[in-house]
């Protein structure tokens, strides 16, 4: 418990505060000889296969069917902040993230959770009732919104179909569908309207690339997706009010209209629009 280099002790976190306190830059005998500490955590009922995390935006780790752990094989540097998500989600199954982000001290990071369930068969997507505005921080905090809206089904869960490049992208390479994080359509999926009258399926590549059966309402919408018609990130984030954390009424953020069977009426028929106007998302169940 005295021990000032055992990562383990109460001596050793003590050193390293005071250090960070007086700005003592000089390195710590522990320091010397590791430079950083691995991500990783558990995992509960994961059934199916494909499931791939992705670390800080670019490491990606595949894990296992039925796999209860995992750990990226890279060290992160001391001080270093950290962020996992999904790049992909595994067949059969929604996953979720508890714990996903923080900061590396002084050992290893295994306290982060992914916990998975069946996910839908034939998954609905709506149009919200509420509009909502821009500066939520992030793309993928739109998704609460999109359970608590009163066109919520009452139950499932539902992501919205935003990207702001970093917390949910669709696409890096036009209508491929790589370099997926967090992304809301899965691969070969059949989708519907809350009433079952069906709307289209996914390609392999969790898109749709040439224009859906039928409209996802039957009245025009302005939601806010920040995409542009191929599903990449639209001027790689810059369309989308500075990557959703801003209303100021100079910004502008890409919005579509899902009255249509088209897919750039879809994803960015409204244009560019001002921030500072709330409007609708589109949600899709995982």
């Amino acid at each position: 418990m005295e021990n000032v280099c055992d990562a383990s002790s109460t001596s050793f976190s003590k050193t390293i505060a005071a250090k960070s306190i007086l700005g003592d830059a000089s390195p710590h005998c522990f320091l010397m000889s590791v430079s950083g500490f691995t991500i990783g955590g558990k995992i509960s009922g994961l059934t199916g296969a494909g499931l791939t995390l992705i670390l800080n935006h670019k490491e990606t780790l595949a894990i296992a069917s039925g796999s209860t752990e995992f750990t990226f094989p890279s060290q992160i540097p001391i001080g270093s902040n950290y962020e996992v998500n999904f790049s992909k989600q595994a067949d059969g199954n929604f996953c979720e993230l508890v714990n996903p982000t923080g900061k590396v001290t002084n050992k290893n990071i295994q306290d982060i959770e992914i916990n998975c369930k069946s996910s839908c068969i034939n998954c609905i997507i709506f149009i919200t009732q509420n509009t909502y505005p821009a500066n939520i921080g992030k793309a993928s905090n739109f998704d609460s919104s999109c359970q608590s809206d009163p066109n919520y089904p009452g139950s499932g869960n539902f992501k919205a179909m935003v990207v702001d490049g970093i917390s949910r992208r669709a696409s890096i390479t036009s209508n491929l569908g790589d370099g997926q994080i967090d992304w809301v359509f899965k691969a070969n999926q059949a989708y519907i309207r809350p009433n079952g009258i069906a709307i289209e399926t996914s390609n392999a590549n969790g898109l749709f690339t040439s224009a859906i059966s039928t409209p996802i309402t039957t009245t025009s919408s302005d939601h806010w997706t920040g995409l542009d018609s191929d599903w990449t990130t639209f001027l790689n984030g810059d369309g989308a009010c500075l990557k959703w954390t801003t209303n100021f009424s100079g910004e502008l953020g890409v919005a579509g209209d899902a009255y249509t069977q088209d897919i750039l009426t879809l994803t960015r028929g409204k244009g560019l629009q001002q921030c500072s106007i709330n409007r609708e998302l589109v949600c899709v169940e995982q």
